[in-house]
């Protein structure tokens, strides 16, 4: 059987390499432009298709009323401008503290469709999967690590140092062996056919670093750059769209969750619309105000919607009391 399986990757590579190349180069020079896949690409349209293939989703649009702590950062920045804190980090906080009251939202899913058998397993450290743009404008998926008892000024510094690790080495270098890793953990899985195909995707990319690249990254000491492990899957993904399209109006109305993940929340660009305001006599009011919209994307198979509410209520809460930034900042 596994001699038959080697059989029929090594004509699917064959048939690749002599026939789909040919038909790419007979076209009139000036028809078109190929932009064949690196390993960056790579990796995002495997976890990607993954997730869509695999994964029933829920998908709920939260739009977050965050006038006044919004209005209160901006002061406070004013008042500490030595911290030089980020709204994409003041969200992370945010964020942080709602999984800590649904915990469950922090997990990864086991799930077994031929025995219809499966698990659910919650993790107590907070590791954001968190979509990373490059400076070549490519896109790559950073883990920051356990978040879950940082302050705010902590995370602003674990942020400040990821830019300055992906910046002084080859992230490719990481990156491929994250790929062998995956590799590896398929054949484990007995998911040898799948594992093959992946390795000649990977072992024959033409984008695939050089030896040199190898060795000069090596010799980076390990606190200077990014290792596999800042890029192995995390425990919850949060994408901030919003910093990339700033003051673009719409949201993201569905989201990939990456694999074996359960939750995923999608950021959009602040957005100033008429809402209601009920004032502390429950008067009524028209009025201007500063929102957020959330894309909250869910796991049907180990979460259920009222599973996220608490989630949702935490943020509700935070956005509308402003000394819990207080109390963040003097932290």
């Amino acid at each position: 059987m596994l001699s038959k399986r080697f059989f029929i990757i090594f004509i699917e590579s064959l048939f690749y390499k002599i026939f789909i190349k040919q038909f790419n180069t007979i076209r009139e020079p000036g028809d078109l432009m190929v932009n064949e896949f690196n390993l960056l690409r790579k990796a995002i349209s495997y976890k990607t298709t993954e997730s869509w293939t695999t994964i029933p989703y829920i998908t709920f649009i939260y739009e977050a009323d965050a006038t006044e702590m919004l209005n209160e950062f901006d002061s406070l920045k004013e008042k500490r401008p030595d911290l030089k804190l980020t709204i994409n980090t003041l969200l992370l906080k945010i964020f942080v503290e709602a999984i800590k009251a649904a915990p469950q939202v922090n997990a990864h899913i086991k799930y077994n469709s031929k025995w219809v058998t499966g698990k659910v397993e919650v993790i107590k450290n907070i590791n954001i999967s968190m979509p990373w743009v490059l400076e070549n404008g490519c896109i790559v998926v950073v883990n920051l690590r356990n978040f879950e008892d940082k302050t705010l000024v902590e995370m602003q510094k674990y942020i400040n140092d990821t830019a300055q690790k992906i910046h002084n080495c080859n992230i490719h270098i990481p990156l491929y062996r994250v790929a062998v890793g995956i590799i590896i953990d398929e054949m484990k899985k007995g998911q040898i056919l799948k594992a093959l195909r992946a390795f000649i995707g990977t072992f024959f990319d033409k984008t695939k670093p050089s030896k040199k690249d190898f060795k000069e990254y090596d010799k980076i000491s390990l606190n200077d750059k990014i290792l596999p492990i800042d890029l192995q899957p995390g425990t919850i993904t949060i994408s901030n769209v919003g910093s990339v399209c700033k003051g673009l109006n719409g949201f993201l109305g569905v989201l990939e969750i990456i694999p074996p993940q359960v939750f995923a929340i999608g950021i959009g660009s602040v957005q100033e619309k008429p809402c209601v305001i009920t004032n502390t006599n429950n008067e009524k009011t028209i009025g201007i105000r500063k929102i957020i919209p959330l894309c909250l994307a869910v796991d049907h198979r180990a979460l259920n919607f009222g599973e996220i509410v608490p989630f949702i209520q935490k943020l509700e809460h935070i956005f509308k009391h402003n000394e819990l930034l207080r109390e963040w900042y003097s932290k």
